[in-house]
This record gives C-alpha cells, sequence and structure tokens, in this order.
C-alpha cells in the first residue's frame, strides 16, 4: 500500500514539474501582443520649455526623444556658467516650440536661461 501511495506521489509531482517547465516560457511571452510600438517615424515634437526649471526641461527634451544622445547647450546673460541645473528658468529656446524632432537632423537643442525672476534672457 505505501508503494502504491509514493509511486502515485511521485507520478503527480512528474506531471506537475512537467506542466510547469512547459507552460514558463510560453507565460514569460503572453504580454507581447500588449505591448505598443511606436511607428517606425513617429514624429518627434519639440515642446514648450519657456519659463521651466533648466533641469526639468532637459528631462522633457529627453522625453520625447525618448533618450536619443543629444548635446544640450544653454547660453546665459553675459556668458555666465551655468552649474547647477536648477537655478536657472528657460526663457527661449532652438529649435522653437512645436517644431518637428529628427534622429538624423536635430543633434543639439539651444536653451536660453536666465536667473528666476531675472528680465535678461540669454547671452
Amino acid at each position: 500500500m505505501n508503494r502504491a501511495i509514493v509511486g502515485a506521489t511521485v507520478t503527480t509531482c512528474a506531471v506537475l514539474a512537467g506542466s510547469v517547465a512547459a507552460a514558463g516560457p510560453a507565460a514569460a511571452h503572453a504580454d507581447d501582443a500588449k505591448i505598443q510600438y511606436k511607428e517606425p517615424n513617429a514624429m518627434w515634437v519639440m515642446p514648450d520649455l519657456k519659463d521651466e526649471v533648466l533641469f526639468r526641461a532637459e528631462r522633457d527634451v529627453e522625453a520625447v526623444v525618448e533618450e536619443m544622445p543629444l548635446t544640450f547647450k544653454t547660453v546665459a546673460p553675459n556668458h555666465e556658467a551655468v552649474y547647477n541645473l536648477e537655478d536657472w528658468v528657460v526663457c527661449g529656446e532652438s529649435p522653437r516650440a512645436g517644431t518637428a524632432l529628427s534622429k538624423e537632423k536635430t543633434k543639439s537643442v539651444t536653451l536660453l536661461v536666465e536667473r528666476p525672476g531675472g528680465q535678461h534672457c540669454g547671452a
């Protein structure tokens, strides 16, 4: 009797292990149909960054272009050095807001900045 119980238990465990092993890879890819891929030529549009803190403005642009490598250039009044991105506010941008950005053509973004409450934008 014990031999029959042990045999049934071993058989049950083997069947369960086999079904879990077989279902694992299939279940891992079950959500592939839910992934939304963008169009290969999806248009990126430059956001309006006026009056945004410089740190946030750079993040917004990076989000739009999906982390594509870009060079950010900042132009401050009197060509002042920009060290802390949270001490500056964007007052102008190139390319301008609403302009289409291209992976092939857009290599850099220039942001004119001023101190919060400042009166002089850029150089």
